[in-house]
């Protein structure tokens, strides 16, 4: 064989060996994106889990809090009315102490 093929069977020696060096480094590579990615996913879904997590009992909260609020809106006017039932009372028995007063003066 002439050293022209000799050296062009070199040249491609070398660029295969390089190439299958770069190959294999590609996959490594690719392997490595590949575990990360997946951790990523993982993550996405945890946090998912959380955030519908935190999400319901938000929803709880709110709806305690409506419930809360309607319950002291209801004591604030039950309370009311009891007063205005109160001030009512007072009223009629003052006013039947002044009628007895002045049956008595009279």
């Amino acid at each position: 064989m002439s050293s022209k093929i000799h050296a062009q069977i070199d040249n491609l020696r070398a660029i295969f060996v390089e190439m299958k060096s770069g190959l294999i480094n590609e996959r490594q590579r690719a392997k490595a994106l590949s575990e990360d990615l997946n951790k990523a996913n993982e993550a996405a879904e945890q946090l998912k889990l959380r955030n519908a997590e935190l999400t319901s009992q938000l929803e709880e909260l709110q709806n305690a809090s409506n419930t809360n609020r309607q319950d002291v809106k209801d004591s604030a006017s039950q309370h009311l009315e009891r007063r205005e039932d109160e001030i009512d009372a007072l009223v009629k028995e003052i006013e039947f102490c002044i009628q007895q007063l002045k049956d008595k003066h009279a």
